[in-house]
């Protein structure tokens, strides 16, 4: 059946087109899926690279690797310049070859954050904890230029659908520079420098890939309207992304100030178990932007909008349930003893159960990109990460890691609370099922802690995982294939 013509109306009053929603959501939970499929290889991988990592450079280096890649991110997302969501968004509204010459000014301001960076590394290494300007710190500013580059290309590349060079890029940077960031540590030193160089080599060879997949197309005179528009939708993405990156990394700089590197090699381990729910909807969010950026700011991207977020709440119940209850199995993989993974099972449920406020303000947050109002995500990011730091800066010292975790969870609250103001609580229902599976799913990652870790225990819990995963599949059946209403 052909979807039915759309009619003018207001957009408050307008009524969604059913089929192509339902369409849509197939789409999301399909084709889209298959994006993701290739993630969780990146994802797989670097779990299973963790324990040898942890290993070979022990609880320091490992806690010096955490804290370079943490400034990398910073750097990756001022070198970006938020163009690799304007990407996407003049790609549905203005064609490839538009998307095409925004590449070529995001390699340019890539290449001018980096410039910078390394040129003022030696004033600002020292007062940021890293000491001298050099070894694993100042790889990683490079690493973080070639990183925004490839973030987007890859933008590009998901707009233009090319599954398999999306998906050739995306491995190159995350399971090859896995396995060669292993082979330096083998080869030349454990040391976080080693470390970080493996994975810089991994990613130049990702941005060489991703270029010669891309046909670009230089700047001309009659393209600074289009320059124009792509920075002033871009630009503010910036300070959002950053707040985003203070919400989610910060606390690892805060933590070494105030506790040392071994309780940031903790910390890192705990967080990035529990942050996988969060890492998986980031990367959801990106794969799925050309389809809602397609669906518009009208009546039927504020339905898919509805309908997917809905849908995620479905999910992240049982994620969340299972992911606490095996917490104590996966963290004595991930971690040798010297971490005592057992003492982080609190801060690994917190972490995890931030996912709910997560999920809901990434719906907000798509429904602004739509109607391109970046600043309002910009202000809600920038007031949550300041909130952020507050609480760290009054929680660690008193609560240690686990104040990190809880400023967290309070932080995303606060954004997503904030997110609903411009956008009049849009998208506006939540089907009561998936908002009750949702706060289910919360409490037990909570209450699952309380579990013992002795032999019995760990049976126990082994178990409990197992029926998450059913409940998982079960809800992910259900969201796959939602039902098209029959017209009248």
């Amino acid at each position: 059946m052909s979807p039915r013509p759309r009619t003018e109306a207001p957009e408050d009053t307008a009524r969604p087109d059913e089929d192509a929603v339902a369409s849509a959501m197939t789409g999301l939970f399909g084709r889209d899926s298959l994006y993701l499929l290739f993630w969780f290889l990146q994802v797989l991988v670097g779990a299973l690279a963790t324990p040898l990592a942890t290993r070979l450079l022990g609880a320091p280096e490992f806690g010096a690797f955490a804290a370079a890649n943490a400034l990398m991110q910073v750097l990756c997302v001022l070198g970006g310049l938020g163009l690799q969501v304007a990407v996407q968004k003049h790609f549905a509204e203005r064609g490839p070859d538009a998307a095409r010459r925004l590449l070529v000014l995001g390699i340019a301001g890539a290449a001018a954050v980096t410039a910078v960076a390394d040129l003022t590394g030696p004033w600002w290494s020292g007062p940021l904890g890293f000491g001298e300007y050099m070894g694993a710190v100042r790889l990683a500013v490079v690493w973080a230029g070639a990183s925004a580059v490839t973030a987007t290309v890859l933008a590009l590349l998901r707009s233009q659908d090319r599954l398999l060079g999306f998906s050739v890029v995306s491995l190159l940077q995350s399971v090859a520079a896995e396995v060669l960031a292993l082979a330096m540590l083998v080869v030349l030193a454990p040391t976080g420098e080693a470390f970080v160089l493996g994975r810089l080599a991994a990613q130049l060879l990702a941005v060489g890939v991703g270029l010669s997949l891309t046909r670009l197309r230089s700047l001309r005179p009659r393209d600074l309207p289009l320059v124009r528009g792509a920075l002033l939708f871009g630009l503010p993405l910036v300070p959002a992304m950053l707040g985003s990156f203070v919400l989610g990394a910060a606390d690892r700089f805060l933590i070494q100030e105030e506790l040392g590197q071994a309780a940031v090699a903790q910390y890192s381990v705990a967080y990035n178990i529990a942050a996988l729910p969060m890492l998986v909807l980031s990367v959801l969010n990106s794969v799925w932007l050309p389809r809602f950026f397609a669906a518009g700011a009208g009546a039927d991207g504020d339905a898919v909008v509805t309908a997917s977020r809905d849908a995620l709440y479905r999910l992240l119940a049982p994620v969340m349930a299972g992911l606490s209850v095996a917490a104590p199995l996966v963290l004595r993989l991930w971690a040798p003893a010297e971490f005592r993974p057992d003492e982080l099972l609190l801060v690994t449920a917190v972490v995890i159960v931030s996912a709910v406020p997560y999920t809901a303000g990434l719906s907000a947050t798509r429904t602004l990109l739509a109607a391109s109002r970046t600043r309002m995500i910009a202000g809600a990011a920038v007031v949550a990460s300041v909130l952020n730091v507050a609480l760290n800066l009054w929680w660690i010292p008193a609560l240690g890691i686990l104040g990190a975790a809880l400023a967290t969870a309070a932080a995303y609250s606060l954004q997503h609370l904030l997110l609903l103001l411009p956008t009049r609580g849009r998208p506006f229902s939540t089907t009561r099922t998936g908002l009750v599976q949702t706060l289910t799913g919360g409490a037990l990652a909570l209450l699952v802690v309380l579990l013992p870790v002795t032999v019995p225990g760990l049976v126990v819990r082994a178990g409990l995982a197992l029926a998450c995963l059913g409940w998982f599949a079960r809800a992910y059946a259900t969201v796959r294939s939602p039902r098209r209403k029959v017209p009248a």
